[in-house]
Formats: structure tokens, sequence, C-alpha cells
């Protein structure tokens, strides 16, 4: 592998862990999974879409991004489930052993 391409595959690592964890913070703060629940919860109105609008455009948006970062991870060649072992090879960074005796 390259030095770009392992630079792409570093910030690509990088921001596919920040689109998740905005995502998750905003699916915990609507206590949903999908953007489509909070559509619901609109739709039904239990939220009123001025209160989660934001929200809701954002949620769709930031999954839009993370099918893209999960394909430009794809092309590649770096598995989705193996991201943090990839980030590690990929930064040279020693192996911790955690487990204790």
């Amino acid at each position: 592998m390259t030095d770009k391409t392992k630079a792409k595959a570093i910030v690509t690592l990088e921001n596919l862990r920040l689109v998740e964890s905005e995502i998750f913070r905003i699916a915990s703060k609507h206590t949903i999974k999908t953007v489509y629940e909070l559509d619901k919860l609109i739709a039904s109105g239990k939220l009123s879409e001025e209160k989660v609008g934001e929200d809701l455009f954002r949620l769709d948006h930031l999954i839009s991004e993370k099918v893209r970062l999960e394909k430009e991870l794809k092309r590649l060649s770096i598995k989705k489930s193996d991201a943090w072992k990839s980030l590690q090879d990929l930064l040279e960074l020693p192996r911790r052993n955690f487990q204790t005796s």
C-alpha cells in the first residue's frame, strides 16, 4: 500500500468513526435506531418537526455519508469489521495485550 493510499485509509477510518459517533448521539437523544423511526415519531405527533427537524436532516445526511465512507473502505480493501485492527496496522501502532493473568 502506498503512503498516499495509507493516508486515505486512515482519514476514511477516522471520518467513519466520527460519523458513526454523531449518528449514535442523535439516535440516543431521540431513543431511535433509524431515521425512519424519527420520521414516524414526527408523523404520529409524538415529536414536533420544529423540535427535531434539524436532527432529522442531519441524521439523514450522516447515514448517506456513512454509506459513502464504507464504500470507500471497501474500495481500499479494508473490512469495516476489522477497522480498529486496520487502523493499528496503518498507523504502525504496537499491539497491546490487556488480558490479565
